[in-house]
């Protein structure tokens, strides 16, 4: 069954205009606009991103995502003319596919994410999906297939998109009545995929990223697809290649001008290793006896055996005291196995380092929380939110903080500004609305919380209920 907010955002949605929503000044000349606007576009992504993490889809790693993140900003800050942000995640999922969600958001499967077998493989695919977004294909296609009406819009969002993780989500999004255009698959133009294939060559070429790595990553699909007919290649669904399709990318590529390309980053190696034991890929061929080992401690933490995880871990860290990657986990593994304080000596360098890095204050404060430190853990949390007032992360984790604190106030409306943050103005009013009513003695957050409210529903075209 789906969520409230949910269907909070297909009413709001559907009772408003595009334009009214958000951006005041939209693209003029843009027929899309009439139908969803790029604040619509934002909002509805936020929301179906919301629902793969509620439902488990999602692999969440603070390491990984922000590989993934940093890769996708080097990218949008190289492709033109981008109205969003970037926002990846990487979904749970042995098949090799990605796709775009509305208003930058982009999910990248494990299965093709461990298929890439260098960063340049990785970051044309991840270039192909910036391009759809960044011209908006999705609401090109919505908009041609729904017309004018905000509720099949909204539906058939939800229904695509959520489909193509959770067939049986989709399913849900369908028979509640919301999307009778839902369609199982996101099935784009030969012309949309000629133009992504295009500024995405040229993305990456601004990068400093190997574009020959596109060509390379489509040529593997097509060739294990031949040779394996009955294996499901959901990439090659959604985005249909072919030899001519193929050819025409090695055309652009022999009139791109030549340029300075950046090999490969240990990162990316990493981050590959760290999604392998996570996901439990055990068995994939990693090339360097350090990756192996790296990846037998995530193993071996996740198993339970946080002693051999420091074991592994440990020669890799004195290697490079400064990597994150052997650094966080190590800190972890001694802090599960009671060495405390080896483990607070090492996340007190990590944060002189890194002063500004979120997920070393979340994981400050979750350690406070787990040895009872409730007051100082909400201190923490306070003084980061205060530092970092626009960090969805320090929200989160003062929500975490404020709830185990016993300030249920706090801890529902930290939640309402996080998900603000995150672009999610269902989720924010439904977080904000539960905060209000603990504010019959605090006159001060009842205005402050009135505020927000009426901000985020007058960003949503409608006018709260009193």
């Amino acid at each position: 069954m789906l969520r409230a907010t949910l269907l909070f955002l297909v009413l709001v949605l559907a009772a408003t205009p595009a334009r009214a929503i958000g951006d005041s000044l939209p693209d003029l000349g843009n027929p899309v606009d009439t139908v969803l606007s790029p604040a619509q576009e934002r909002q509805i992504g936020a929301e179906v991103f919301s629902q793969l993490r509620e439902r488990g889809g999602v692999v969440e790693d603070a390491l990984i995502d922000s590989y993934l993140n940093d890769l996708g900003i080097r990218l949008v800050s190289s492709s033109p003319g981008s109205p969003f942000a970037p926002n990846l995640v990487v979904v749970d999922n042995p098949t090799i596919n990605a796709f775009t969600v509305p208003g930058g958001h982009i999910a990248v499967f494990s299965g093709l994410m461990l298929t890439a077998e260098n960063e340049s493989e990785l970051a044309g695919v991840i270039a192909h999906e910036i391009a759809h977004s960044t011209q908006r294909h999705i609401a090109q296609r919505v908009a041609a297939q729904t017309g004018n009406s905000m509720t099949a819009v909204a539906g058939f969002i939800a229904g695509i998109l959520l489909g193509a993780v959770d067939p049986q989500l989709g399913a849900a999004v369908a028979t509640a009545g919301i999307a009778g255009a839902a369609q199982s698959s996101i099935n784009y133009t030969r012309m949309h995929e000629r133009e992504a294939d295009r500024i995405a060559l040229d993305t990456l070429t601004r990068a400093g990223v190997d574009p020959q790595g596109m060509v390379s990553f489509f040529e593997k699909l097509q060739r294990r697809a031949g040779a394996d007919p009955g294996r499901q290649f959901e990439f090659l669904r959604t985005h249909p290649m072919n030899a001519e399709r193929i050819s025409a990318i090695k055309d652009r590529l022999e009139s791109l001008p030549p340029t300075t390309t950046h090999p490969d980053s240990h990162s990316f190696r990493l981050a590959r290793a760290r999604l392998a034991a996570l996901v439990g890929n055990t068995g994939m061929p990693l090339a360097e006896e350090s990756d192996r080992q790296y990846r037998r401690a995530i193993v071996a933490r996740r198993a339970g055996n946080p002693r051999e995880a420091a074991r592994l871990l440990s020669p890799l860290y004195k290697q490079d005291t400064s990597n994150l990657w052997y650094a966080l986990p190590l800190a972890r593994a001694l802090n599960d196995s009671g060495e405390t304080e080896r483990a607070d000596r090492i996340l007190k360098d990590l944060i002189e380092l890194y002063p500004s890095d979120a997920t070393l204050m979340r994981v400050r404060i979750k350690w406070m929380l787990d040895r009872g430190e409730t007051d100082s853990a909400y201190q923490a949390a306070r003084s980061a939110v205060e530092a970092s007032p626009k960090d969805p992360t320090a929200a989160l984790a003062m929500a975490e903080a404020a709830n185990a604190s016993g300030r249920a106030l706090e801890h529902h409306e930290q939640l309402g500004r996080y998900f603000l943050l995150q672009g999610n103005l269902a989720a924010a009013h439904q977080e904000l609305e539960t905060a209000y009513t603990y504010t019959v003695d605090r006159p001060r957050a009842r205005l402050r919380i009135e505020s927000t409210l009426e901000d985020i529903e007058r960003r949503a075209g409608q006018k709260r209920e009193e």
